[in-house]
């Protein structure tokens, strides 16, 4: 059980492995509490604090101990929705509450902390994942694919391979660059497009970061990898760190590249992406633990009475109001309705500020579709009335695709290690031993520098643009690669897709390949997708909101994802040849599988899968493009909804997206404490209409006071 006091930041990276001094809890100082005055607590205060750090139950409560309203409702306490929290309640005189579907997390805290967790006891499969599974996929022999998510406090980076690989410079400029170029300066004024540019983000990305740099054994094994400790932030909530083991092939990584043509990057991170280089990975290096939003943004933590975070409380809709209408004419959400589960009993917390959606790109555009804010079209199959049509809702969804060369190793692996049982084996030193070991390639060497072949593809894939879509008398379109009828967002798919095929084509990654050492007895390399052309959509088909979202993500529907990974399949096997004796026979898929038809009939049978980085449902894009969200993230039609997320993105970037996310949530952060929306009066709901729900009875939830909050029973910010 993790201790408050350990996950205190800024952290001092040279004290490692060990246990600081314990926190003298008869005192709070301004620098622990900046909501108190600083004076001692009384002894029996001092009692209950010291119990509630101790069992972790500070920021855990039931849903009857939840306020009647708050500022901010933060639907989802996943990456974005912990950051979020953790900068708004900065503001002692704001209230927020998170709602996170899933449990706390506590009882499986050690396979969390642990990094190769990840790998040897993940909680993928388990009640903390939501086991999410796509529909049968005709392009991939009709196979299902598994889309495991975080259902726990933390969300995904509670589960994930804790990779941190930037966007480069280009294509986060170039998010800026398209929404200028849709000269829609009501909902993108250059104060808003200004946002979304490589500075601005940088930034973000860099405040979120306390960097450690690798230490010196690790590193020589390693091959004195490259990395810059200025790319990177100092002091913030998230470590940043590298392995303190490290095996003999890790060294070999960026040598063998060179021979296969792939230059090493010098300075990973720092607006360059093309490259071989050993990524830093988001562990606290002063315990080994994984460093992720829960023990960043929120235990490390003084306590704070103006946040609550309530897990197993799944978001089932918001609600509007309909007296009042916002100055613009938008509808305004006053309530957030919450549940524990289908058929059980259900809450009504009241808004007046903001409800803020972070549920990721599968959890957010639900609850939109849930509360009215969709196509009209998904809508009225299942008995919604439309509160705001917004037809880009569960539109828009990407998805980096990868496959796997998996060769016979010649030398030891982690998994090899880990195999054994041994004491080092379950030590914290080789548990902090993750798969980092990356490169991402472009055009010219997927196609070997043959330019002609590189122009007579870009030439096809423009080509295909004009010839995916017709457009009917009555104003409908048909299509095979855009699964929407709506002119909007047809439109959004044209103008991702020219940007794509043009300025990504030409100056951005397309393959990112991935070394993995941690199975016994074998090495593989990943060949994954960077920019897809193919585009699916989730959506609802029941009331139910706790059903489950039906995704189609379209996979290979252009065909160009699958000549672009049957290359990079080409190209991993070239490393393979210059990893040399280090590697045995060629196992999956097998040397029998060598013609272009042969890998793409292996890649459609069984090779290609999910690199897990869905992206774009909730899209910020102007509404004439089937975007949902304006410039600061402000769902349209709606004047205090908005989507902080992963689903915002207009495209999928060449890199892993925590690292952004992270970024956009610290910039969002700062925009929403700057200009938030005040619920008027009149738009707020009677405080008889708030608390618990259903079958027609209603019971007042408990009104805790400010002395009593601020005395511990019901205080958030330490887990």
């Amino acid at each position: 059980m993790a201790r408050y006091e350990e996950n205190v930041y800024p952290r001092n990276p040279h004290r490692r492995h060990t246990s600081p001094p314990p926190i003298d809890f008869t005192r709070r100082t301004p620098s622990h509490d900046a909501t108190r005055d600083g004076g001692p607590l009384s002894p029996e205060d001092t009692s209950i604090l010291k119990r509630a750090l101790e069992k972790r139950e500070f920021t855990l409560i039931g849903e009857d101990e939840v306020l009647k309203s708050y500022d901010y409702v933060i639907a989802g306490g996943g990456l974005a929705g912990l950051v979020l929290a953790s900068r708004l309640s900065e503001d002692s005189s704001r209230s927020v509450l998170v709602l996170e579907a899933g449990m706390s997390g506590d009882e499986v805290k050690s396979r969390v902390d642990s990094p190769a967790g990840a790998y040897y006891q993940s909680i993928v499969g388990s009640d903390y994942d939501w086991k999410h599974v796509t529909e049968n996929q005709p392009n991939l022999n009709n196979r299902d694919i598994s889309w495991p998510r975080g259902k726990i406090l933390g969300g995904s980076t509670a589960m994930n391979a804790m990779y941190l690989v930037r966007p480069s410079r280009t294509e986060l400029d170039s998010w800026s660059n398209l929404l200028t170029s849709a000269q829609d300066t009501t909902s993108f004024p250059s104060s808003s497009t200004s946002l979304w540019t490589w500075d601005s983000l940088f930034a973000g990305m860099r405040k979120s970061e306390n960097f450690t740099a690798p230490s010196p054994e690790p590193w020589a094994i390693g091959g004195n990898f490259a990395f810059s400790a200025a790319n990177h932030g100092t002091g913030g909530p998230m470590s940043l760190s590298y392995p303190e083991v490290m095996f003999s092939i890790v060294g070999n990584w960026t040598g063998a590249l060179e021979r296969a043509g792939i230059e090493p990057l010098s300075e990973p991170n720092g607006g360059v992406t093309l490259g071989g280089f050993i990524t830093p990975s988001s562990v606290n290096p002063t315990n080994l633990t994984r460093s992720y939003s829960r023990p960043a943004y929120i235990d490390s933590l003084p306590p704070r009475s103006n946040l609550h975070i309530l897990p197993e409380a799944t978001v089932t809709k918001v609600g509007f109001s309909e007296r009042v209408r916002s100055d613009a004419n938008e509808v305004i959400a006053n309530t957030v309705e919450f549940g524990r589960e289908s058929g059980g009993m259900r809450y009504v917390v009241g808004v007046l500020r903001e409800v803020v959606l972070a549920g990721g790109p599968l959890g957010s555009p639900k609850i939109l579709l849930h509360s009215g804010v969709g196509p009209a079209d998904v809508l009225g199959q299942v008995g919604i009335d439309v509160v705001s049509e917004v037809p880009g809702v569960g539109q828009h969804l990407q998805d980096h695709m990868t496959a796997g060369i998996v060769w016979e190793s010649r030398v030891e692996t982690a998994g090899d290690v880990q195999q054994t049982g041994t004491d080092f084996a379950s030590s914290r030193e080789f548990l902090s031993f993750i798969n980092d070991a990356v490169a991402f390639v472009n055009m010219s060497l997927l196609f070997d520098g043959n330019d002609a072949a590189i122009s007579a593809f870009q030439t096809e894939i423009r080509t295909q643009l004009a010839n995916i879509t017709s457009t009917s008398a009555d104003g409908t379109t048909t299509n095979t690669m855009i699964p929407s009828s709506s002119l909007e967002v047809v439109e959004g798919y044209k103008a991702t897709y020219e940007l794509t095929a043009t300025t990504f084509f030409e100056n951005s990654a397309q393959i990112e390949m991935l070394m993995s050492v941690i199975s016994p007895g074998v090495i593989s390399i990943q060949s994954a997708l960077q920019h897809p052309y193919s585009r699916g959509r989730v959506y609802i088909n029941s009331t139910n909101p706790f059903d489950p979202i039906v995704i189609d993500p379209q996979y290979f529907s252009h065909p160009a994802d699958r000549t672009i990974m049957r290359q990079g399949v080409k190209l991993v096997r070239q490393v393979g040849v210059a990893l040399g004796d280090l590697l045995g026979p060629e196992t999956v898929p097998g040397t029998a599988i060598q013609t272009d038809e042969e890998i793409d009939a292996w890649l459609t049978r069984s090779g290609a899968n999910t690199q897990y980085h869905p992206a774009g449902s909730c899209a910020m894009l102007p509404k004439k493009w089937g975007g949902v969200v304006d410039g600061k993230m402000r769902v349209y039609g709606v004047a205090n909804v908005r989507v902080v997320d992963s689903s915002v993105f207009p495209y999928e970037f060449a890199a892993h997206l925590a690292s952004v996310t992270f970024g956009v949530a610290e910039v969002m952060s700062g925009v929403i404490e700057s200009e938030s929306f005040e619920v008027p009066r009149q738009a707020r709901v009677d405080d008889n209409s708030l608390g618990r729900q259903g079958s027609g009875a209603r019971a007042n939830l408990v009104e805790v006071g400010a002395v009593v909050l601020a005395g511990l029973v019901g205080v958030y910010g330490v887990m």
